[in-house]
């Protein structure tokens, strides 16, 4: 057993032993890679799992392998025979006869066998030359790689994490801190490339491009304030671009150009306030003449598959911005067709334009603007038929009858009567909803029969009445139209009533008479007309 333990033993130091210089070997091939290329993070851990992977194949090869498969007997017995001849093929014989016969004299030979292994030196069974030999070409390296460990100064540990794959920055002298990195830019913008730099800070920096057809430039960058930087004016195709200030190299970065998205159609139809009864109706984007109060349905298609769409109304100027809608995709369609349905702004909004910015970021710019025009829905207008004259003469207990007209471009839902007994400016008064026969319509002429005796007025008393129509608006309104006069009804004795009548009548019948004259003085001067022709 100790004669097995100590060859195991032996043999895992002895893998270990060989596997040490590979890894040194791993660490001094990276690093110094590293810090010249500066490699990316696939290559670093390519070369780790080369490196460790070599190591752990040559160890396992070299002793790790016997060290897990432990030698039986047979081979720990030829070991010590070949190590120690005086045992003359006893302690061989000693195991395999053991198995085979348990007879007396191969108990003696064990016994003997055994006394003499008590004396023997065991420990020199062991062969270590191998380990030995790793061990000082282990020593050596590890000396020589402390020596360029203590050479590289600070940048030692650096390079050593980045070897183990940490995210840590390559040492260099000067260090780029930040820069513009990966962008996507529309076709014939300006870019700029930027870049912030630590350490040694030198005079000037330098921009190296590739185009997606291989074409290669280099520019300068200038420094600024805030670090060096690189404007290059209407890019017209993808490239890729690294930036070198000083001894440090940033990573490949990429400039992705992409036409900028569009409209390739779009349809509106209008949706009526829900007061007016009216179907739906397409209108042309040239034709946005709309009623406050509506809406919108838009759908376009864009040149391009979209991250966002947005629908912006806009003031007088087309620079002030009313309201803005997001766009939803279509349900079911290719990310280039969106579609809204948008409230329209009751006021300030004379135009309409979309932003539109694609997958990659890239907007829309200089888009059309449609214009557009809100039309208020107007006031409906109300005029008293009967009575004819503003001011009427009435007794407590008449009925007047009050006859009106009422317009509206979209219906009249009301018609109230509004009248103050007395009435004095900005007073109270009273209000009667009258009867419209329970339809709403553009044009409605009624007759009102209003018995004054339920007001409780008095002789003297003056009533003053006025109409008012409302229209069915809930987008914006009510629209209401009231009578610019105020009509008024006297209330006297019935005797001052039989005299108004009796003028009222006198003054008809001269009007007949002045009628009758004027048609027989018309007659004569026609007749002489007649005969002067005649002669």
């Amino acid at each position: 057993m100790f004669v097995r333990g100590a060859v195991a033993r032996a043999a895992l130091r002895t893998g270990l032993a060989v596997a040490f210089p590979v890894l040194l070997g791993w660490l001094a091939f990276t690093m110094p890679l590293d810090w010249w290329v500066e490699l990316p993070r696939w290559s670093r851990a390519l070369c780790m799992v080369f490196g460790v992977g070599s190591a752990g194949l040559v160890g396992w090869r070299f002793g790790v392998r016997d060290w897990v498969h432990r030698p039986a007997d047979e081979a720990v017995a030829l070991c010590i025979e070949r190590a120690l001849p005086e045992f003359r093929g006893r302690f061989i014989a000693s195991v395999q006869l053991s198995r085979e016969d348990d007879g007396a004299l191969v108990h003696a030979l064990v016994d003997e066998t055994a006394s003499m292994a008590g004396n023997a030196r065991l420990a020199n069974v062991v062969d270590r030359t191998r380990l030995r030999f790793w061990l000082k070409v282990g020593a050596a390296l590890l000396l020589t790689g402390a020596a360029g460990w203590w050479a590289a100064g600070s940048a030692s540990w650096a390079l050593f994490q980045r070897a183990l794959l940490f995210e840590v920055a390559v040492p260099r002298r000067t260090q780029i801190l930040a820069f513009t990195g990966n962008r996507t830019v529309a076709l014939g913008d300006d870019v700029r490339i930027e870049a912030k730099a630590g350490g040694v800070i030198p005079a000037a920096g330098m921009l190296r491009l590739k185009s997606a057809a291989g074409k290669r430039q280099e520019f300068s960058l200038d420094a600024t304030p805030g670090g060096f930087s690189r404007t290059l004016q209407s890019v017209q195709e993808s490239f890729d671009y690294v930036i070198e200030l000083g001894d440090s190299r940033s990573a490949t970065a990429r400039v992705k150009v992409r036409p900028r998205p569009s409209i390739t159609r779009v349809a509106a139809t209008q949706i009526w306030p829900a007061y007016i009864a009216l179907p739906l109706r397409p209108r042309p984007m040239s034709d946005l003449k709309l009623l406050a109060g509506s809406k919108l349905v838009l759908g376009l298609k864009a040149s391009s598959s979209l991250r966002s769409a947005t629908l912006r109304f806009l003031s007088a100027d087309q620079k002030s911005l009313i309201r803005e809608t997001s766009l939803k995709p279509v349900a079911g369609a290719a990310l280039t067709e969106w579609e809204v349905t948008a409230d329209v702004p009751t006021k300030d909004a004379a135009g309409m334009a979309f932003h539109l910015v694609d997958e990659e970021g890239v907007e829309s710019k200089a888009t059309t603007i449609y214009r557009l025009e809100v039309v208020p829905d107007k006031a409906p207008e109300v005029r008293v038929l009967w009575p004819v004259r503003r001011e009427e003469l009435v007794t407590r207990g008449a009925t007047l009858l009050v006859s009106f007209e009422a317009k509206d471009d979209y219906g009249v839902a009301k018609v109230r009567l509004h009248y103050g007994l007395n009435w004095k400016a900005d007073g109270p008064h009273k209000t009667v909803d009258l009867d419209l026969g329970g339809a709403v319509s553009t044009n409605v002429t009624r007759r009102f029969d209003w018995h004054l005796d339920r007001i409780g007025a008095a002789e003297g008393d003056v009533i003053d009445y006025w109409l008012e129509a409302v229209d069915g608006n809930t987008a914006t309104g009510p629209g209401v139209g009231v009578l610019a006069e105020h009509y008024q009804a006297r209330v006297v004795s019935e005797a001052d009533k039989r005299a108004d009548l009796a003028a009222r009548l006198d003054d008809t019948l001269r009007g007949l008479n002045d009628v009758k004259e004027g048609q027989e003085e018309l007659s004569k001067r026609l007749g002489e007309m007649i005969q002067v022709k005649g002669l």
